[in-house]
């Protein structure tokens, strides 16, 4: 038993440096906000870090894009992205943030998904659409609890309520009920769960009476 103490020790202290190596690289100082043991992972880009909060143990593997874009084509931004604690997000995400990104906490995400609050506009037709302005943002809120699937994409204005499943491929334009099971393009809710029944029902939660 003393073994596995000292074993133990000794590994929590390995831990210790290797976050206290992978802070410095990253610089964690010019965050909003670097939680305790959290991790990006390189390579990785980041544009605005001091716009970035991240709170404590999250993981972001390698791949990860951090647009967070204050100025662009004229126009002034004031992005501010959020991560909430106890998120791990898979390798090859992609944030596009000129307003409001919001995620909880204790999120599991995969690999290679768009978290967008704007898209580069489209109104001339003689400009290449990159060298168009950003849209006006709308912000963006993952609740906490939730897991987006691979390949998901979740687009300006969206919320998705606590504890819901985003199957792979979704791509999100509308907000979402918590506690919901969403697929396809455009995604749909394909299950919830009704607490009045205490159970999960297929479908989309249907409209309570109105009021008389």
């Amino acid at each position: 038993m003393l073994h596995l103490g000292i074993r133990g020790r000794l590994r929590r202290k390995h831990e210790d440096v290797f976050l206290w190596w992978w802070r410095r690289r990253i610089r964690a100082h010019r965050f909003a906000r670097f939680g305790e043991r959290s991790l990006v992972v390189a390579p990785r880009g980041i544009l605005s870090p001091h716009r970035i909060e991240i709170g404590d143990g999250v993981l972001v593997h390698e791949r990860a894009m951090f647009s967070v874009v204050e100025h662009f084509r004229g126009r002034d931004h004031q992005p501010r992205l959020r991560i909430g604690s106890g998120t791990n997000i898979g390798p090859g995400v992609w944030f596009s943030c000129v307003g409001e990104i919001e995620i909880g906490e204790n999120n599991l995400m995969g690999h290679d998904i768009l978290i967008a609050d704007t898209y580069h506009e489209y109104q001339d037709p003689d400009t290449p659409i990159i060298r168009q302005p950003m849209a006006e943002a709308e912000p963006v809120k993952i609740g906490p609890g939730c897991v987006i699937g691979p390949h998901a994409a979740i687009l300006a204005g969206v919320t998705i309520g606590a504890n819901t499943f985003v199957a792979a491929n979704a791509v999100v334009t509308r907000s979402v009920p918590p506690n919901s099971v969403v697929v396809g393009n455009p995604a749909r809710v394909i299950r919830h769960y009704d607490r009045r029944q205490g159970r999960w029902v297929d479908g989309p939660p249907q409209p309570g009476p109105a009021p008389s």
